[in-house]
């Protein structure tokens, strides 16, 4: 069975997709959707190998003929696995950690190379090299020395990645000319978080799609396909992910880093080391000043609130715990409806916004602010 990993999650599309390799009947425009954790990056990955003839290299990700464009929020999951490295010091909680930084690192393809990314580019490539120097087993100096050098190149990468755009004109045309190079060798590109393509790219991507060449395959990723336009859809086949179980979730956290729990995303969040408490506090003073008491933050509760989500890259979690919080102020009689159904909107809007222009994180929450107060 060519896709065991992703068979422990999702059996049903595992099943589908080697029957479909099998039969040569793949399509080569793919859409996964579903929930956040739903193994939609796994499937992707390992399917592609497999595609690649590279099913050996799953952890290290170390392909030629992959490249996987981004806007997700890596930091958190590399953090939370840097955390658990540190503890264990095994080999296989380093391979955790590599292969979650490698799937950031494959959008800076050497294909895609720009020299407005320069910076980037040249901050991947000395993430991209230290990852290859295990550090011994056991040995604690050798991972202490190692955990610094990764963290400051960490710290290199994220700072230039900032200055950084996902889904440009130029990069789809720069992956449409790797992707006619050396046509015997086949070649996968993942789009994940596609409905944050930008307008201006999104003609480059239909054609993409509509006629990848020879031994071309492109996957696209997708947590809400309700925004992604029809002329997207249309022209690729689609496979809907279910939610993982939390039983599954707990087999998976026991046997792939060795400890407890039912939910992947309060693991790695707890894992990370981000305190829960102090964010929901903030979360909760925020909708309670802006909507119920109509009151904004002071410049200092503005800083301490952007300095405390900039640390654990946690931005996307506090504006999902706004969003919660609305809704059970909604459903509690607590909010008005059209004030509830206006914020929630916003927020969404915003935080696209936010992905889709690569928008620094705190002009994109002091606009949610603004436009709050404004409503």
């Amino acid at each position: 069975m060519p896709l065991l990993r992703s068979a422990r999650t999702q059996k049903q599309i595992a099943l589908r997709l080697e029957e479909e390799m099998k039969s040569g009947t793949l399509a080569r425009s793919i859409l996964f959707s579903g929930c956040e954790y739903s193994s939609r990056m796994t499937v992707a990955l390992e399917l592609a190998l497999n595609l690649c003839g590279e099913s050996g290299k799953y952890d290290t990700l170390d392909s030629a003929s992959l490249i996987v464009i981004s806007s997700r929020e890596s930091s958190m999951r590399i953090r939370a696995l840097r955390n658990l490295y540190e503890k264990d010091m095994t080999s296989q909680a380093f391979m955790n950690l590599v292969h979650e930084a490698r799937v950031m690192l494959l959008s800076y393809h050497e294909a895609l190379y720009s020299n407005s990314d320069k910076d980037a580019f040249t901050a991947a490539g000395e993430l991209s090299s230290l990852l290859m120097e295990q550090p011994e087993a056991d040995d604690r100096q050798a991972v202490s020395s190692f955990l610094a050098s990764f963290d400051k190149a960490c710290d290199r990468f994220y700072l230039a990645r900032k200055k950084s755009s996902l889904f440009t004109i130029d990069q789809i045309r720069l992956i449409q000319s790797y992707l006619q190079q050396n046509r015997e060798q086949n070649k996968i590109v993942i789009l994940e978080n596609i409905e944050d393509v930008s307008t201006g790219a999104v003609n480059s991507i239909l054609k993409l799609l509509e006629e990848p060449p020879e031994g071309a395959y492109i996957i696209l990723i997708s947590s809400n396909p309700g925004r992604i336009l029809d002329t997207i859809l249309s022209r690729v086949r689609h496979y809907v992910f279910p939610s993982v179980s939390a039983r599954e979730q707990h087999a998976l956290i026991r046997d792939t880093f060795r400890r407890e729990g039912s939910d992947l995303e309060e693991f790695f969040l707890i894992s990370s080391g981000l305190d829960l408490d102090q964010l929901n506090i903030f979360a909760e003073e925020f909708v309670h000043r802006l909507l119920v008491r109509k009151e904004a933050l002071t410049n200092d509760e503005m800083n301490s609130l952007c300095a405390f989500l900039d640390s654990f890259s946690a931005w996307r979690i506090f504006l999902e715990r706004i969003l919660s919080i609305v809704e059970d102020g909604f459903r509690q009689g607590r909010l008005d409806t059209v004030l509830c159904d206006q914020t929630l909107c916003l927020v969404s809007r915003c935080f696209s916004n936010s992905r889709v222009y690569a928008q620094n994180r705190r002009i994109m929450l002091e606009n949610i602010h603004r436009g709050i107060l404004a409503l």
